[in-house]
């Protein structure tokens, strides 16, 4: 079996590989979208919970202290120890709670079940960094809500105090029905364990206590407090509008939404109230000389801290109380419903995940330095081998026997060359060029051969696309764009200056171009796949002469999706140009990269095929634009010169609108990135360089997806012949 063969099977093989972990991927990402929903509502309904626990402390000075903080899967959370989720009892239940629901029970060394709740530490696997993620996203697992978990750890006595004890997980397994405890039955237990101290008396209360001959630093204490309580009250109220906005969004029912825009006004007035207390009781307190004014400011005290009845939560908070209740506990079941809740389905999900990337990743690894990577060595050094002969005047090298000539009229972009029925194929392999003699010479880029019909048959050399001269010139020898039968197909040497490729064209004149231009096309194509200076598969693709070395080019934005013509930002001096001749800045059929940033500050690199090059007025250039899909730039004078590149093809998913550069800076990919067609995280192929750039003091990633796409194209194209 052929390497190329050998090499096409291979890349079937990684293909299916990849998309084996992209459809576990996409499986954990649906599932998240499914929780997404319910983990919004529990996120924005904990800190409505600490409201209300706040508005109960301020009533009768008891309450349960803050939930844990929480945002749908940690986004923007420090991480935690396990340890800084223990000792909740007295504290609201959080998203830790449904954590334990979902976890993994510890067991001491008989197997005994000891009532702790095991949670994995949260481990970076990879970052995506391509357009389907937009760039550089993390994954992340598991995606605790309360943020990462720097390592494993257990929770001691977690999971007969929360929502799925023992028990109940036990009797779920055998019957598969579960009964769990409510979010708001956990409140309510935790509520029920609290208890009075001298540090929970309301704020009102100790006012009371005093009297217009008590100490002016009593009265400061109240003071301090009220006015503190008014800014909690006003903060409160923010926290309870969010809350609306957020669960709106998610088709929370009318009475939820009602209730927390009646609690926020009502918190509204209770900060009037404190305000008031607290001003009253600034110097000179006026009030605190008068026993009626005195009296009268202790009952705006007593209302603030109880809107409603005395010791009581306000009417409005008692409401909004149940209505959140109900939502947080649909919220939490549709989460941990045995055994297909969306929480549980995540997490579960996540953690084969974490264990099924390991093995991936080795696979990915082992089979790229046993298989893929020799394999792409094989195939592509032959590609290497011969344009460095051509380069040196010597022999193509391809091993044909013999006189072998053109058995057909062959004309340009053939795939094909018809030869002498005698020719002996059996060495040339893919990569091998041929020179093409006659009127129109050219060079062919071999990549296989076949026989078609019987003994001796219609011997065919498979070739990449001929490039042959389309001069028209009458004076010009040959027919322009073809090839004729009888002209001889061999291994004779090139000479081919620098000079001739720095301007694109061949010194004996137009009808020889196609020689010139073929080196360059394969000299780009290999610089596209290999990188300019080679890359982990150890090929260095050989050095072609261009013009500007090291220039990148500004092009005038926009630089449209499927454009025809480029406009340079400016003349290139030519004292750059490395020759002493004026040269374009580009050849026909040359590869060049167009790096640039769309509408929405994404930063893009795609592959432009150069036709033309020419220098002509704004006048000029905007005389062809009936005949073209991309209209001259409005910037361009009329009298003004520019720079007008044409194009053959150009490989761009979205319109660039700034800092657009035209570049050879070309990096080439990892056999991963190629055998996939995917930009793969940079832990299963390292050697695809992540290539950034500074937008606005923020280091942004240049998505190469369109860039990768063209490469994988060239790549499939010379192995696509039959063998």
């Amino acid at each position: 079996m052929s390497a190329v063969k050998r090499l096409s099977m291979e890349l079937d093989g990684w293909q299916a590989a990849w998309k084996q972990l992209e459809a576990f991927l996409d499986r954990v990402d649906g599932v998240a979208e499914q929780d997404a929903p319910h983990v919004q509502t529990v996120c924005a309904l904990l800190p409505v919970f600490n409201v209300i626990e706040r508005a109960r402390r301020r009533a009768v000075g008891l309450a349960l202290s803050s939930a844990l903080a929480s945002s749908p899967r940690g986004e923007g959370l420090p991480a935690l120890s396990a340890a800084s989720l223990a000792g909740g009892e007295q504290r609201l239940p959080g998203v830790e709670e449904l954590e334990f629901a979902v976890g993994t029970i510890g067991a001491d060394g008989d197997g005994k079940l000891t009532g702790a709740a095991l949670l994995a530490g949260t481990v970076t696997l990879f970052a995506f960094r391509d357009e389907k993620h937009g760039g550089e996203v993390a994954v992340r697992v598991p995606t605790y809500d309360f943020g990462p978990l720097v390592a494993s750890g257990l929770v001691p006595d977690a999971i007969d105090a929360g929502l799925f004890s023992s028990d109940q997980r036990r009797d779920a397994a055998e019957s598969g029905i579960a009964e769990m405890k409510t979010w708001s039955a956990l409140r309510t237990e935790r509520r029920g364990e609290l208890t009075t101290s001298a540090e929970t008396v309301p704020l009102s209360s100790q006012f009371d206590a005093l009297t217009v001959g008590s100490s002016v630093s009593d009265f400061d204490a109240v003071a301090v407090g009220a006015s503190s309580r008014q800014g909690e009250c006003l903060a409160d109220r923010s926290v309870l509008l969010q809350a609306k906005t957020t669960v709106e969004e998610q088709g929370a029912d009318a009475a939820l939404t009602d209730a927390l825009q009646r609690a926020a006004d009502s918190l509204q007035g209770q900060a009037t109230d404190y305000g008031a207390v607290a001003t009253a009781l600034q110097p000179p307190r006026t009030a605190t000389q008068s026993t009626s004014a005195l009296n009268a400011l202790k009952t705006t005290l007593r209302r603030a801290d109880a809107p409603g009845l005395p010791g009581q939560l306000s009417f409005e908070m008692t409401l909004l109380d149940v209505a959140a209740g109900t939502g947080m506990d649909e919220a939490v079941a549709s989460r941990l419903a045995y055994p297909d809740g969306s929480l549980r389905m995540l997490r579960t999900l996540e953690w084969s995940l974490r264990f099924h990337w390991v093995f991936r990743q080795r696979w990915f690894d082992v089979r790229n330095r046993a298989a893929l990577a020799p394999l792409l060595r094989q195939v592509l050094t032959p590609f290497c081998d011969s344009l460095t002969r051509v380069l040196a005047g010597s022999s193509t090298g391809i091993p044909l026997v013999g006189t072998v000539t053109l058995v057909k009229d062959t004309p340009t972009q053939a795939t094909a060359l018809s030869v002498s029925p005698g020719a002996d194929l059996g060495r040339v392999q893919a990569g091998h060029v041929a020179h093409v003699g006659g009127e129109r010479p050219t060079l062919a880029l071999v990549l296989g051969w076949e026989v078609k019909g019987g003994t001796p048959g219609d011997k065919r050399l498979l070739i990449a696309p001929l490039n042959v001269s389309i001069a028209a010139d009458a004076k010009l020898p040959g027919v322009a764009g073809l090839v004729r039968s009888g002209t001889p197909v061999d291994a004779s040497a090139v000479s081919v200056s620098t000079q001739e490729l720095m301007e694109g064209r061949a010194a004996a004149g137009p009808q020889a171009d196609g020689v010139v231009q073929e080196v360059i096309s394969l000299g780009t194509r290999l610089a596209l796949v290999l990188g300019q200076g080679g890359g982990v598969l150890g090929l260095v693709p050989p050095a072609v002469a261009a013009p500007y070395p090291g220039k990148t080019f500004a092009l005038l934005p926009p630089v449209e999706v499927g454009a025809s013509r480029l406009f340079l930002d400016g003349m290139p001096l030519e004292s750059t140009s490395g020759s002493t001749k004026p040269v374009p800045v580009a050849r026909p059929g040359e590869l060049l990269l167009v790096r640039g940033a769309d509408e929405e500050g994404t930063w893009w690199q795609g592959v432009a095929q150069v036709d033309t090059v020419d220098v002509r007025t704004g006048a000029a250039a905007r005389a062809d634009d009936e005949t073209t899909v991309t209209p001259t730039p409005p910037c361009c004078g009329d009298d003004e010169e520019v720079v007008v590149i044409t194009l053959r093809d150009l490989q761009l998913p979205k319109t660039l609108v700034r800092d657009v550069t035209l570049r050879r800076d070309f990096n080439g990919f990892g056999g991963p990135s190629l055998a996939t067609g995917v930009m793969l995280p940079i832990e299963l192929d390292p050697g695809t360089a992540n290539v950034t750039v500074q937008d606005g003091g923020v280091t942004k990633t240049v998505l190469r997806d369109p860039e990768l796409r063209v490469a994988v194209s060239v790549l499939k194209g010379w192995l696509g012949g039959p063998r």
